[in-house]
């Protein structure tokens, strides 16, 4: 739990967490794409398999798709891509600034 802490405040702090991304992240991406913002900054963000989260650019991305649930679309919640979206996604509070808790 305290290393979800750290990865957390890592991205929200606009530090890189690196994460790559599995055969099956790459199914949903690839079922999403052109569809939704979230696969259009992971497109940006990502080279050769290897994600780069910082918290602004995915929770934009997110929030853009669904606002304010921190998670993508289509993407289980038992895959480890989905609990990273999740911790590192920063609730704006409809542009309000403010930080989830978790």
């Amino acid at each position: 739990m305290d290393e979800l802490y750290d990865i957390q405040e890592r991205a929200g702090n606009g530090v890189s967490v690196k994460y790559w991304v599995t055969d099956d992240e790459i199914g949903w991406l690839d079922f999403v794409r052109g569809r939704y913002s979230i696969a259009d900054w992971m497109d940006e963000n990502m080279i050769d398999g290897v994600l780069s989260i910082e918290s602004i650019g995915l929770s934009d991305a997110l929030d853009n798709d669904c606002g304010g649930f921190g998670k993508a679309v289509c993407l289980s919640d038992e895959t480890a891509l989905q609990k990273l979206f999740f911790w590192c996604y920063i609730d704006e509070g409809n542009n309000q600034g403010q930080s989830n808790d978790r």
